[in-house]
């Protein structure tokens, strides 16, 4: 029995140092991962700056990173010069015009000195440290495509012969934040909308009723009746994009993905107005109208250096399209649609052509021209790189380009077949090619109104007759296209593509085609082919 029972003393001391044991393990591989996930989130969170440069510099591929730190560090650089550059010459130079669009070069720029001598050595610098660790290797520039992530800018929505309003320029954004928060103006009080504001007879229910007491065979009544029919036939074709067929008005359909946070929607609360801006199609002239309504806006402001983006910013939210139905339900809600492909020629000739912006230039045009050219076969990818720099440079600093000899610059793009390229194939769309059914969301939420840009003129005054605001506005017509959209101005373009490539845009904008009617036949005898 003693036996037995010093046995099993002995087993239980040793079950329970095994215990111990397991304890042991258990704490210390508790404590190696908790230093391990402490390092992770330094890691990720700490700035780059801070972190330990043998992290980053170690490897067999750490000369690549060292000259890919030095190549950025050199780009940041001469672009905060360049940026400095520009603020200085606009305090020398006279106001700009009213109507020039973003980073727009007047006539004037033509005489300016060329960029400072800082700049120049950052350039020579950023040369001689290419050409000499990397002579053959690949530039980082030949590796540029669009954002990674889409920013939505606050758009741009003047164009070239715009003659009313000052854009914001490219490099203040950001800087002032003082300059965007400012206080909401007040409106002028000599206006109609300021003497009858909040008046019931401007309310949706009294202004359908107001339109439906016309005549039967009035051209406001013939107006009504073509709207119901067009909505209508949204509706009906957003069923058919579903399914099974949903019914748009009573079940909330979500916007496309990814653009549940991008705000498109102007509101305005007091007349209640819901406008859906669609650039180049007339959205500048409609926006002025919605400011002048509100009592925001006189006819003399044309000549003053009124900025229009500032202005809209203060007076009229922009919201979400997730959140637009459910805040524009008791709103007059429309919009104003364009052929696409009549937008999208219209959206090259004022913002690429001859690369006339230079803000959209080095956003997306120097890239279209890299990407979608044929280039001699003898320079090689770092060469390519140096000389698209050089183009850039002299489109930021608004110079003339005389670069005989680069490719770049003969033609200075891009060229109309490599912007619809770019756009066929980029990763994200720019809000003024953008799809209708992706921008405004029409099967997310309904419109009561869907003018055209073809008959603005007419519809156009036929939408303030419904609104009852004959008698403070009038339609305005401030986007004549130089040189106009002819049949034969609009093959002059489109035949630069071939009958494939105009079928793959009519499938990217194949949605718009069929929700607001329009056909591209037209533009498929233009093909090269």
């Amino acid at each position: 029995m003693e036996n037995m029972k010093i046995f099993s003393q002995k087993t239980n001391l040793r079950d329970k140092q095994v215990e111990m044991k397991i304890l042991r393990l258990r704490f210390r591989s508790l404590s190696i991962l908790c230093v391990l996930g402490t390092l992770t989130l330094v890691l990720v969170y700490l700035p780059p700056s801070y972190r330990p440069s043998q992290l980053l510099l170690s490897g067999p591929d750490s000369s690549l990173v060292v000259k890919s730190l030095q190549d950025q560090e050199i780009e940041d650089n001469l672009e905060s010069i360049i940026a400095r550059e520009n603020e200085f010459a606009d305090i020398q130079v006279p106001a700009a015009r009213v109507g020039q669009d973003e980073a727009e070069p007047d006539n004037a720029h033509q005489n300016e000195p060329p960029p400072a001598p800082v700049a120049e050595s950052i350039r020579a610098n950023k040369t001689s440290i290419q050409t000499g660790q990397a002579a053959e290797e690949d530039h980082p520039l030949s590796d540029a495509n669009e954002h990674d992530s889409y920013v939505q800018d606050y758009p741009d929505y003047t164009p070239a012969n715009f003659i009313e309003v000052m854009k914001d320029q490219p490099s203040q954004k950001g800087k002032d934040k003082q300059s965007v928060k400012k206080k909401k103006p007040a409106r002028l009080k000599n206006s109609f909308a300021f003497e009858r504001l909040g008046s019931p007879i401007y309310s949706p229910e009294a202004l359908r009723l107001r339109a439906m007491s016309f005549p039967s065979n009035s051209t406001l009544r013939a107006f009504i009746a073509e709207q119901e029919r067009r909505t209508q036939h949204l509706k009906t074709e957003c069923n058919g994009f579903l399914s099974p067929a949903t019914d748009v008005e009573s079940k909330g359909l979500a916007p496309p993905p990814g653009l549940a946070g991008v705000h498109n929607l102007l509101l305005d609360r007091t007349n209640n107005i819901a406008y859906c801006p669609i650039y180049k199609a007339a959205s500048t002239s409609w926006t002025i109208t919605l400011l002048e309504i509100g009592g925001y806006w006189r006819k003399d402001h044309h000549k003053k250096n009124i900025n229009l983006q500032s202005l809209v910013r203060q007076v009229y939210p922009k919201i979400s399209n997730f959140a637009g139905p459910a805040l524009t339900r008791s709103m007059t809600r429309f919009m104003v649609v364009r052929h696409p492909f009549e937008r999208l020629l219209s959206c090259y000739r004022d913002k690429f052509e001859q690369a006339k912006k230079a803000f959209y230039y080095t956003r997306y045009g120097d890239k279209m021209v890299r990407n979608y050219r044929k280039f001699p076969p003898h320079i090689t990818s770092s060469q390519l790189g140096m000389l698209q720099e050089q183009v850039r440079a002299k489109v930021l600093a608004g110079v003339p380009v005389h670069l005989p000899g680069n490719p770049f610059a003969e033609p200075l793009g891009p060229m109309f077949s490599e912007f619809v390229q770019y756009v066929l194939h980029a990763k994200h769309d720019d809000e003024h090619w953008r799809t209708y059914f992706d921008h405004c969301t029409p099967c997310h939420m309904s419109y009561q109104f869907v003018l055209r840009f073809e008959d603005i003129n007419r519809e156009g005054k036929e939408f303030i007759e419904y609104l009852n605001r004959t008698s403070q506005v009038e339609m305005r017509w401030e986007n004549p296209t130089q040189g106009g959209s002819t049949n034969d101005v609009i093959c002059s373009y489109y035949g630069e593509l071939s009958r494939k490539t105009i079928q793959e845009l009519v499938k990217k904008y194949e949605k718009d085609f069929n929700l607001f009617e329009y056909k591209p036949d037209k533009y498929l005898e233009c093909a090269s082919d």
